[in-house]
Parts: C-alpha cells; structure tokens; sequence
C-alpha cells in the first residue's frame, strides 16, 4: 500500500488524487524543516512538496522507502537532486501548470510599476488625491525585451503583441527560424538592453544567468527604460539595481524573485519607482489546481505501472533496461554537456552519430542523454524525457547517424555541433568493459580525456615548450593539474593539450594562457 507524505498546503483536488486511488493512503502535513522531514520520512512511498518545503540530504538521510518526490510546480531548487538520485528516488515537476499563471503575473507587475498603482493606492487609502503626481506610461508602441524564450517567455511575446508592442528576444539557444514563427526579433543581449523600454526575465538560474543583469548591464539600458523578474532570483543583482533605481540609470523596477526568500537586507525598502511581490507568480487558483492533479496522478503513475512523467534526475527507461544502459547514458550525457560548454554562439543544428558495435538496438534513451546534456547547462528543467520537445521549442535541427564502418575505437558516440559562427566535433567511447567512460577525439583530435570536474583544452602549433608555458601559467594560479592528455594530427601540425583541473581557472589566467606564442585556442570547460 503505497503511503504519501503531502507538504506546503496542496491543493485539496491534489490530495483527492490520492485518496480516490484504491491502495493509497496519504497524510497531509504543513511545510518542514529539514530535520523535521528527516524526523518523519522514514516509511513514506512518495513526498509532495511545493517551495517552502527544503528537501535536503539531510532530510533523505532516512528515506529508505522513498521512490518519488513530486515538486508541485516547476522549480526543484528546494529538492536536493544529488541525494535524491544517490537513494534511488525519482524527482518529478510539473513544467506547464504554471506557465499562464506567472506570464500574467509579468504583465501585473508591468502595469502596476508603469501606472504606479501601488503607491497611488497607499495615497489614497491615506485620504490623499494626487493626479498629477502619478501620471503613467503606456505599452502600446514601446518594445518590449524578452530575455528567456521557452514557455513563458513565449506567451509573453504573444501578449504582448496584442498590446500592439514591438518585441525584441534573447535567448542563446533560440533560433532564427522559431523567432520568425513567434513574431519577434532575436537579437543578441546588449542589444536588447539598449533597444528595449520594458526588459523582462524568463531565463532559468544557470551558471551563466546568474548575475546577468548587473551594474554594466543596466547602464546599457534607456534612463526611462523598466525592468521585470519574475524568473528567478539572483539573475538580476538586486544592489546592483537598487543602486541604479536610487540614481535614475533607469526609471523602475518589478521584482517577483529573490536571492533569498522570505527576502532578507531588502535594499528596495523607501524607493517609489519600485514594485514588489513575495513570490506571487504561480499563485493563482488555476495555477496551483493544475499543479496539484498533475503532480499527484504522475505519482500515482509511477507507483503503480513504473510510468515517468516529467522526471529531472532518471530517463524513462524500466529498470532493467536502465541498468544495463547506465554506462552509455552517462557517456552520452557528458559529451552533450562537453560540447555545451566548448562551443560558442547559438546552436543551428546538431549531428549524433553512433559509429562501430554499441550493442543496443534502440538508441533513443542515448540520443535523449546526449540532448540532456547540451541543454542542461542552458534551460531549466530539462531532462531525458524532456530533452527531444525542449530542442524543439528552440528550433534546434538535430539529426542521428548510424554507422557500423569500423574506428580507432569498439564504438563511439559524436556530437557535431553548428553555431552561427563555428562547428566543433566531440566523441566519447567507453573502455574497461565499458565502465569507464572517455572524451577520446576533439575536433578530429585523439585524446583521451575524463569527463569530469574542470578539463582545460588548448590547441597550439606543434612547437617545443608550449605545454610546459601553459602549465606554468596554471601553477603559477595556484592550480593543480590532475590529469593530462596530449595529440596532434601531424608533426609540426595542430596539437591539442587537455588537462583536468582540481579548480577552474579565473579569467585573468585564462587570458595568459591565451597569449602564450602559438596558442591558437583555450577554452575552459567545467564539467
């Protein structure tokens, strides 16, 4: 009899999903800390959970009968996915019960923040009358900036347009193509920043959002110009903009999201060229329904025929074929990332071929994986089972190769990746009876390199001492090198030098090692 634990105040529909399902039993219990889940977990079959609930490691310590947890919503920030892999749990969201919620809520917090709606209520509701001291700005005929183009930044756009705006979009992944279809003009970031009157946010929290938005960027924006996050906080740098708001670089501000919530050294607290919500976006009726049914007839699925749906940690595989397609899964997966980190500019296309003896018929799962890793570095919420629609959202042609002719190698997985501005070819095999996964060709390079933590690719002329320059400069950092792989294609010709990292490398040696004589490329990427 499966037994679910329910958190964070779901909607009574949500819970009913259970209780309507003949075998189930479920307890519904208010948001926990860490060490009160970890208190009471132990025994459950299934946790639901919506933000305010933090899923910690320490809180799986214990769940030893867990095999899913449903996150109530979109994000899984609350949801330590690492542990929750490491029990055996699968992690599921629910991507697209939201998405109408939080793109009104942008359009709210646009109108508020245009036609001062908060302060003007305050003064009213202080027995003021104040006309001319709130007078407003209207969309129609502005443009609007959408950084961010998946679900919601698309409905945006949509809306938007019916307001009779001129839309601009960013977004790295994004192509020329699907832009054309919505409507709108992708163009790239600092563009954008100085071409737009309203700039609004729907870009996931990534290594290379966070902090997007900072002092410089905002100085590339109009003085009148307004900004909106209802994404994710800490892609705008909130001292960054408070400071910039105090000092007129630009006219206003409204916030949904935050570093920290409940918010803490709020430095917005006196400004009037401000709006402010504590994270509202998906919190309508409809929204939270839809969430709620969807997250528990998922769970329900999956606890009783073994049916994924929007999982963020497993592919959609039954266990035994899971088991045997672990090692190529996470072959597939890290030269999808490899290559999202090594490439520069917008994706066009992408080529996977699977050449020599693989041994496995369907190759799907792999190509998934090798999805997966490209766009995880980049979207939100991507995972095996969303990888295919997601590369589709963007407008991403990619196609698969099979190919049985022999190679160097018993088989091999390739990712070809076009952008606007280069093509790179990455391979991956696997040896040790096929346990211990390898990079093993760059640019049609031979290399043999781990996949794992921060790799440090340089090509260079075939000359004496570059390798010994180049590790100098990294030792000089204070960086240990702990691997190292060297190739050429002929003598005299382009060698390649790969090194892992025990830290990443700052952009001041990076630099260095860029102008060592004959170093015609470095490229730092963080697995």
């Amino acid at each position: 009899m499966p037994k679910i634990l329910v958190l964070d105040n779901l909607s009574e529909e949500g819970v009913e999903v259970f209780r309507q399902t003949a075998g189930f039993e479920v307890d519904v219990k208010p948001p926990q800390k860490p060490d009160e889940l970890a208190a009471i977990i132990a025994g459950y079959d299934g946790l639901v959970v919506r933000s305010g609930t933090k899923v910690t490691a320490e809180a799986l310590e214990k769940a030893d009968n867990l095999k899913v947890i449903g996150r109530a919503g979109v994000g899984t920030d609350n949801i330590d996915k690492a542990a929750a892999t490491k029990k055996g749990i699968v992690v599921m969201n629910t991507p697209g019960g939201n998405t109408i919620s939080t793109c009104e809520h942008t359009f709210a917090l646009l109108f508020a923040l245009l036609r001062k709606v908060p302060v003007a209520h305050a003064s009213m509701m202080e027995g003021r009358w104040d006309r001319k001291k709130f007078q407003g700005t209207e969309v129609c005929g502005k443009t609007l900036g959408i950084i961010g183009v998946g679900r919601i930044g698309g409905e945006v756009a949509k809306r938007a347009q019916a307001f009779e705006m001129k839309v601009v979009v960013y977004d790295p992944i994004l192509s020329k193509l699907k832009a054309e279809a919505l409507g709108v003009e992708l163009v790239e970031l600092d563009e954008l920043l100085s071409r737009s009157d309203f700039v609004t946010i729907h870009a996931p929290k990534t290594e290379k959002t966070n902090n997007m938005i900072d002092a410089a960027a905002l100085k590339k924006m109009k003085p009148t110009a307004r900004i909106i996050n209802a994404a994710r906080g800490g892609i705008v740098n909130e001292h960054d903009l408070a400071e910039a708001l105090k000092n007129n670089v630009i006219a206003g501000a409204a916030l949904d999201v935050y570093t920290s919530e409940p918010f803490e050294d709020n430095p917005f607290i006196g400004l009037d060229n401000v709006v402010t919500t504590p994270h509202l976006a998906a919190s309508t009726d409809e929204a939270q329904l839809n969430v709620a049914i969807d997250v528990a007839k998922q769970m329900v699925d999956y606890l009783t025929t073994g049916a994924i749906v929007n999982a963020v940690n497993v592919p959609s595989v039954d266990s035994e074929t899971r088991e045997k397609l672990q090692p190529f899964l996470f072959l597939a997966e890290r030269v999808g990332r490899f290559q999202s980190k090594y490439c520069e500019g917008t994706p066009k296309t992408m080529e996977i071929e699977y050449a020599g003896d693989i041994g496995i018929a369907d190759t799907y799962p792999l190509t998934a994986a090798v999805l997966q890793g490209v766009l995880e570095p980049l979207v939100e919420s991507v995972n095996i089972v969303s990888a295919h629609a997601v590369l589709e959202d963007h407008g991403i042609e990619c196609s698969e190769v099979r190919s049985l002719k022999p190679s160097d190698y018993s088989f091999t997985i390739t990712l070809r990746v076009t952008t606007e501005t280069e093509q790179h070819s990455v391979s991956g095999t696997l040896f040790g009876q096929n346990k211990d996964p390898r990079i093993c060709v760059i640019d049609h390079t031979r290399v043999d390199v781990r996949p794992e933590g921060c790799i440090l690719v340089c090509f260079n002329e075939d000359r004496p001492l570059i390798i010994g320059r180049v590790a100098t400069i990294i030792g000089e950092a204070g960086v240990n090198i702990a691997d190292m792989t060297l190739g050429r294609d002929a003598r005299g010709g382009r060698a390649a030098t790969v090194l892992n990292l025990d830290q990443p490398l700052d952009a001041e040696t990076m630099d260095k090692i860029r102008k060592v004589p004959y170093v015609t490329q470095a490229c730092l990427v963080e697995l």
